[in-house]
């Protein structure tokens, strides 16, 4: 099974009650960091609103840096498992994998797109921020050039292309382009966002015009 890596998971409690009272920390944490952005939120204020002590907070997490990581670590795995097609699609259908990856990728950002945002600002300006959003990214780009190693050598993809730079590269443009579609000044309607971002990556990619929809094919690109 996949796994998103890289983003430090915290310790799991083995207790019903510590489960409970960490899942409390993290959901109250997540709607503050939300609401105020980073620098308005202070520990006490989500222990208040997770109905525990302030000296819980400090059983799970050792401060709001260790919360903002666990709060991100569960919001990348709930990404890459949203966004990983698998067996949903047959392996000798390029052209509808890399759009149900898309359509789902924009559906999963989108959900978690606040608290990312704030991922985002801490990252332009603290190294340990800077640091954690690599990770996020590498995971996503090292499915990104596993599934199109395998193109290349199913011939489906150019051969000259370099694996790592390429999913990189493509990997930028649909997160940044998810970033883009949430301003509600770009007018375009999941259906229209989908199907740019997937002739773009086939087309980057140069994956043969036999393996695209007839209707799709005969776009301009």
């Amino acid at each position: 099974m996949e796994q998103a890596t890289g983003v430090q998971q915290e310790q799991v409690p083995v207790t019903d009650r510590g489960r409970r009272t960490r899942a409390a920390l993290l959901q109250a944490g997540r709607e503050l960091f939300e609401e105020r952005g980073w620098a308005d939120v202070r520990i006490d204020a989500v222990a208040e609103r997770a109905g525990v002590s302030h000296g819980t907070f400090y059983t799970w997490f050792d401060s709001k840096e260790s919360l903002l990581r666990a709060i991100v670590a569960v919001v990348v795995e709930d990404v890459f498992t949203a966004t990983t097609v698998g067996p949903r699609l047959p392996p000798d259908a390029p052209y509808a994998r890399i759009e149900a990856a898309n359509r789902l990728y924009l559906t999963a950002v989108t959900r978690h797109a606040r608290i990312l945002r704030v991922l985002d600002s801490l990252a332009d300006t603290r190294e340990e921020f800077r640091r954690l959003r690599v990770d996020v990214r590498e995971a996503f780009v090292r499915r990104g050039m596993e599934g199109l190693v395998r193109l290349q050598e199913l011939g489906l993809a150019d051969g000259a292309l370099p694996p790592r730079a390429t999913a990189s590269a493509l990997g930028a443009m649909v997160e940044s382009f998810a970033h883009l579609w949430q301003d509600p000044g770009e007018h375009l309607d999941e259906d229209a966002a989908v199907d740019v971002l997937t002739r773009l990556w086939a087309g980057a990619i140069g994956l043969p015009r036999s393996a695209w929809p007839d209707g799709a094919s005969r776009r301009p690109t």
